[in-house]
């Protein structure tokens, strides 16, 4: 993920709203100066523009939706399943792709929107409670933004959707969660770290309305960004990332990003009622309709490989009692999280991603 410090312009604010949106409610020792947002933008759509050009390279799955791009000379098999991945992606963030396939150029989304609501520096409580935490940082005192601990409502307004009459969930988005939370380090030469919490969830409709509704029913995004560079306006650089999303047919994804250590975004396919990807074309024994309840797929970027290993009927741990600890549990192997390498079921060489490398 590239790190684009730039305006907000690509889905327009209409208006801000409400009072307790500004700071003046939380001066700089307020404790947890998070407040109600109730915005209303032109669209929730975002995409490139002249006065935001780098909006699609901060998305949350720009990095892992190009970067399984088979290289040159990987067969076409590799491709397919690439582009089943991709398609399966789309389903979550609500993506438009590119002429080419390998990117997308328009996202529709309560995570994406959200984190450059974030990033515009127009939200006077999304800036206070940036600012808050370079106080905290600065200070080396622990600190909280929680709209949930507040019981602050976080509303955002999709006009064209109002005026064409979309579907409740298409026009309406609730968060009930933004947190952020500054944790002091353990000695002098640590700064500490910045986690922040994004949720949404959807609303409840009538049984008769659910099938016009998006597909996405809820969200849950976790991200660590280390204190001493944390900034109070733009895009920062997150160090770990963690976004969870659950439809109502597709099942759910999690994708899990390291950008400090090993590098290396791991996609979770979990519970789809639907095959995603025919991993029959890279292993033999796969049936050619077979569709694991658990896939996951590894990408390194700096070794350039994807890898892909699924399970299905398997539980995520297995009883290692003893007479001493009878509950104990242990990691299951044959589940899909915890296979070796060479397990992977399917596997190819991979374009370059350099920011990622």
């Amino acid at each position: 993920m590239r790190h684009f410090f730039g305006t907000f312009a690509s889905a327009t604010l209409i208006s801000l709203g409400l009072a307790g949106c500004g700071p003046e409610n939380s001066g700089s020792s307020a404790f947890n100066p998070a407040t109600d947002v109730d915005l209303t933008f032109s669209t929730f759509d975002l995409e490139d523009s002249e006065r935001a050009p780098g909006t699609i390279a901060q998305t949350r799955f720009d990095d892992v939706y190009r970067g399984i791009e088979p290289a040159e000379g990987e067969s076409s098999e590799s491709r397919d399943s690439a582009a089943e991945l991709r398609a399966h992606i789309r389903v979550f963030i609500r993506a438009t792709p590119a002429e080419d396939g390998r990117s997308y150029i328009r996202v529709r989304n309560p995570l994406d929107l959200m984190n450059q609501v974030i990033a515009s520096g127009q939200v006077a409580n999304c800036v206070e409670g940036r600012r808050y935490m370079v106080e905290r940082a600065t200070n080396g005192e622990a600190g909280t933004y929680s709209t949930r601990e507040k019981d602050a409502d976080i509303r955002f307004t999709d006009q064209a959707a109002v005026l064409d009459a979309a579907a409740l969930n298409d026009r309406l988005w609730l968060y009930p969660t933004l947190d952020w939370r500054y944790v002091p380090g353990r000695s002098d030469r640590d700064g500490g770290q910045v986690y922040r919490s994004i949720q949404y969830v959807s609303r409840s409709v009538e049984p008769d309305q659910e099938e016009h509704q998006p597909e996405l029913v809820s969200l849950l995004a976790g991200t660590r960004f280390d204190a001493t560079s944390f900034k109070q306006v733009g895009y920062n650089a997150p160090e770990y990332a963690t976004a969870d999303y659950l439809s109502r047919s597709y099942g759910s994804v999690e994708l899990r990003q390291d950008f400090v250590d090993e590098k290396i975004d791991t996609l979770f396919i979990k519970s789809p009622d639907r095959q995603v990807v025919d991993l029959s074309r890279h292993d033999n024994s796969m049936a050619p309709d077979a569709s694991p309840d658990c896939l996951r797929v590894e990408l390194d970027y700096p070794m350039q490989r994807v890898r892909i290993f699924s399970s299905d009927g398997e539980p995520a741990t297995v009883p290692a009692g003893t007479e001493e600890d009878p509950d104990n549990t242990a990691n299951n192997p044959d589940y899909c999280a915890y296979q070796d390498p060479a397990e992977a079921k399917a596997s190819w060489s991979t374009v370059a991603v350099p920011e990622r490398q």
